[in-house]
């Protein structure tokens, strides 16, 4: 019915319009493919959101540069300033590059996303050892083994400052004087610390991250649970552990019960009941709001998954994906021809998600804990914590779990202000640490050019941090050499109050937990059209006018995983050739039948709504657009 669908929608216009009507929505939905098939959008793209708002300048290379934080954002900062020629000093307060993952990830966890999906558009996955691509997903050493490979090919390491952490921050801006900043460093070397003033630096990056402090939420008898014996953790903790073993031992023969659903937590819950040695003798997994779960591997035909995340099926309306989403997994569990225990378990979680919404909110993509539940190792409870009487624990919807040994809560991590809790900010009001009151999430407008974000506040609801850190990255470094040039600030302020709105309006129902740095709709992005916006600045994206020049590239872009490669095609930093050859040894995405599938959603849709491109042009870029004056629009005070 689906693939039949736009028969079925031109069959009645040609019977009473006439061919020719039937003939101009052809043609109308052709030309509304070819501006909407590779360009997804965020729900509620409007003029402002898609207009491209820095202007070209002129190069200047030797500004002095600080990155602060040595995890793939930074290192990718560091390394596209260094290509821009300029001087880089990057700090971080670790021991090995990687940032959290790098130095505080549980062993025997592996990334979430696939190596293609995750590495940089300059510099391919490391092979194996005996010459093979590596297609399935790192393991932390992996990944750090590919991430310090990086740093050496482009010269990072000689920028390196380890184990030395930014404490103060001095502004100093003078009536006729560029603006400056020195740091105040805190270095650890032997055993002994020492304390320096470095600088002046002509622009900061703050690559640090937000997932510093565990949350766990107030319960009452939570402290009346710690004092009868009763053990409380919290997901973050096992990345201090040498081993498995070393990570889950408090758990080994203990009644557990764990508290929430995401990529960590399904992680844990596999290792310490599946991997570990000595596992729990009894595991209860409670999850307050379903969750949406995407195995690593698909289950349907053994891909990695993610390959799934392609334009062709992120660039429907996102009420048409997650219909599609939630419709063929109903389908699929009705209809299922065999006893599988871990597909209805899935189906489950994601039908407990309120307002069966489960493309508007990140998704889980680990499978090991659904299959112990499907093997009876792990029972699971659609709840939440109510209150602890001493080592019972009483749920939200009146159960409850008696003689508890341990509590694991993956609750997220506390909202921080880095210029509260780690870095202390002289000469004017520091810079906003939200990311939805900064200028594409990287600029407070307050500061300019001289300050910018990266990697921070861009949680994808599916895709790679990496990625989208890269893509910031390389805007930030054309900012600094004056290759961009940054709007006024009322223009700034305006887009920092569309893209908040828009923001809101999707996330803001589905994501509403202040509490937790990592689960607030302040933190989300959707990954490929905000990398897409980003990459308007730069001078980047994909063409889609490649759908008729070039239509073997664009088929394997539009059908194919989606890859920070496509943003290497053309423009600014272009690198083609290596480029290019990702692209096209990347396999199709999806199964035919998934092709078949969103294709048909695609053209349905256009026939319906190709009228779209004359009523509202600047929604979709199309004639018109550019009459509208970004600056007369009136800027809304920013969260």
């Amino acid at each position: 019915m689906v693939v039949f669908s736009p028969v079925f929608i031109l069959t009645p216009i040609y019977l009473t319009l006439g061919i020719e009507a039937a003939a101009v929505c052809m043609f109308g939905s052709f030309v509304f493919l070819i501006k909407t098939a590779i360009s997804p959008r965020d729900k509620g793209f409007n003029t402002i959101s898609g207009k491209v708002l820095t202007k070209e300048g002129s190069s200047t290379k030797g500004k002095r540069v600080a990155v602060i934080g040595a995890g793939p954002a930074g290192l990718a900062t560091a390394k596209e300033c260094l290509e821009a020629g300029h001087k880089v000093t990057t700090y971080d307060n670790q021991k090995i590059v990687g940032g959290e993952f790098g130095n505080r990830f549980w062993p025997g966890g592996k990334l979430t996303s696939s190596p293609y999906v995750t590495c940089f558009s300059d510099f391919e996955p490391l092979r194996q050892k005996d010459g093979k691509e590596k297609w399935t997903h790192h393991t932390k050493e992996e990944y750090v083994e590919y991430l310090q490979a990086y740093a050496k090919n482009f010269g990072v390491y000689e920028t390196l400052k380890m184990e030395s952490a930014v404490s103060k921050i001095s502004m100093k801006k003078l009536p006729g004087e560029e603006t400056t900043y020195n740091l105040t460093v805190e270095c650890w070397k032997g055993g002994k610390k020492t304390t320096t003033t470095e600088g002046p630096y002509d622009h900061i990056a703050f690559c640090i991250g937000g997932n510093r402090t565990p949350y766990i939420p107030e319960f009452e008898g939570l402290e009346e649970f710690k004092a009868s014996g009763g053990k409380v953790f919290h997901s973050a903790q096992f990345g201090s552990a040498k081993s498995i073993e070393e990570a889950f031992n408090d758990m080994s023969d203990k009644k557990v019960v764990g508290l929430g659903m995401g990529e960590s937590m399904a992680d844990i819950y596999g290792l310490m009941i599946d991997v570990h040695p000595r596992p729990p003798k009894d595991v209860t997994v409670a999850i307050r709001n379903g969750a949406w779960v995407i195995p690593r591997l698909n289950p349907l035909n053994g891909a990695i998954n993610d390959w799934d995340s392609t334009r062709i099926r992120y660039s429907i309306p996102k009420w048409a994906h997650n219909a599609t989403v939630f419709f063929c997994s109903f389908l699929s569990d009705f209809f299922s021809l065999s006893d599988d225990k871990e597909r209805a378990v899935r189906f489950q979680l994601i039908s407990k998600i309120p307002g069966k919404r489960p493309c508007y909110k990140p998704a889980t993509k680990s499978n090991r804990f659904a299959s112990c539940i499907a093997q009876g190792k792990a029972k699971l409870k659609h709840a939440g914590f109510s209150k602890f009487e001493n080592r019972t624990i009483y749920f939200t919807d009146g159960t409850k779990v008696e003689d508890v040994d341990c509590v694991i809560f993956g609750t997220g991590f506390q909202k921080t202000d880095t210029f509260k809790d780690s870095i202390k900010f002289e000469g004017q009001e520091p810079p906003a640490t939200c990311p939805c009151a900064r200028f594409l999430r990287i600029f407070d407008p307050a500061f300019g050019p001289t300050v910018g974000f990266i990697g921070m506040g861009i949680r994808p609801m599916v895709g790679s941090i990496p990625t989208v850190a890269e893509i910031q990255a390389r805007l930030f470094a054309q900012v600094v050499s004056g290759e961009r040039v940054l709007p006024p600030t009322n223009v700034m302020e305006a887009r920092i109050s569309s893209d908040r709105d828009i923001a809101f309006k999707e996330f803001g129902r589905d994501n509403a937990n202040g509490n937790s740095a990592s689960s607030g709709w302040r933190s989300v992005t959707n990954w490929i059209p905000y990398m897409d916006s980003i990459a308007r600045e730069v001078g980047c994206t994909p063409s889609n006018m490649w759908l008729l020049t070039r239509p073997t590239l664009a088929y394997k872009i539009a059908f194919g995983p989606m890859t920070v490669m496509h943003f290497r095609l053309r423009g600014p930093g272009a690198k083609p050739e290596i480029a290019e050859e990702v692209i096209r040894k990347l396999p199709i995405g999806s199964r035919y039948v998934d092709m078949l599938w969103f294709f048909s959603i695609h053209v349905s849709l256009a026939l319906l709504r190709w009228p779209l491109l004359i009523l509202t042009p600047g929604s979709y870029m199309s004639f018109g657009s550019n009459k509208y004056t970004v600056p007369e629009m009136k800027a809304k005070k920013a969260l």
